[in-house]
């Protein structure tokens, strides 16, 4: 085993002993490799977490930074070489702070938004060129996303006859939807769509899309055979949207600004539809003055 490996090993067997959720998990898996990467293409011949120093979190940033990540990036990055450091022990190294972001000249990534909402003829104009293409099962999911303001994963794990059946009665029913699968953290949640009909338009749109094609799955290969797993199906849309210049969380942005409107009109004060607003996305109550710096900005 290579001092590259062996250190990538011993990040992801420590990390394995700490908490978090499932895209939580695979973020640290990710920045161990890169972090093993780094150490041995600077030559520095570490093969354990416990041998990490506060030099080698400086060539780290360095490098990164050299590679054009972005202070963001570098930032979460070095938020799970710390997790490590303090789990077997060396909080001195990770609460140090000559070592801190802000010493390691990496400063405050800003959270305003800075995506645009989808136009709605902008989704329309897309759907329709899904559906010459004979990918109208994409077109449906970024329908979707537009109407219920899911993320990529929830809106792709959804698209099963099952999932749009239930979530066409919880509708006609109760007006919201109840998000299992694909949620951040494994939290379900209720979403209550501003405008119910065009929700319903939106996944009676994905369930013909199934019922045309006889396909389990919305997404699917260039050449119709159904996505390996929920890995390439997420690769497949996000490179589809890519290609044609659309960044679907810019619907996730529509709905979050109509959502928030509705619940104004509906005699909630500012704060209130904010909160309201943030649960409908799975961000927690809590958040309410994140969603105005991000998504309402």
């Amino acid at each position: 085993m290579s001092k590259k490996t062996e250190l990538e090993a011993d990040l992801k067997r420590i990390g394995l002993q700490l908490a978090g959720a499932h895209l939580t998990r695979q973020a640290r898996t990710a920045t161990f490799k890169t972090f093993a990467r780094t150490m041995n293409q600077l030559k520095y011949g570490i093969q354990r977490a416990d041998q990490i120093g506060g030099r080698h979190l400086i060539a780290f940033v360095a490098e990164r930074k050299a590679l054009g990540a972005s202070n963001r990036t570098i930032a979460n990055e070095l938020s799970h070489i710390r997790a490590v450091l303090r789990q077997i022990g060396k909080e001195g190294l990770a609460n140090n702070p000559n070592y801190s972001n802000k010493a390691l000249g990496i400063e405050r990534g800003s959270r305003t938004g800075t995506k645009q909402p989808l136009a709605d003829p902008t989704i329309r104009t897309f759907q329709d060129k899904m559906d010459r293409h004979g990918r109208s099962g994409i077109g449906a999911i970024l329908g979707m996303q537009r109407e219920l303001g899911l993320r990529e994963a929830e809106a792709i794990r959804a698209g099963q006859a099952e999932t749009l059946a239930r979530w066409e009665r919880e509708l006609k029913d109760k007006g919201f939807v109840r998000v299992v699968e694909g949620t951040k953290g494994g939290r379900p949640r209720d979403v209550h769509p501003a405008n119910v009909d065009r929700a319903l338009a939106a996944i009676r749109s994905a369930q013909a899309v199934l019922q045309a094609t006889g396909q389990r799955y919305l997404v699917v290969r260039a050449d119709g055979s159904p996505a390996a797993g929920l890995k390439q199906a997420m690769n497949i849309y996000r490179n589809v949207c890519h290609r044609e210049g659309i960044q679907s969380h810019g619907a996730r942005y529509a709905f979050a600004r109509e959502r928030l409107e509705a619940y104004k009109a509906q005699g909630l004060s500012e704060r209130e539809a904010l909160a309201a607003t943030s649960l409908d996305l799975g961000h927690g109550d809590g958040r309410g003055r994140y969603i105005a710096s991000v998504y309402a900005r």
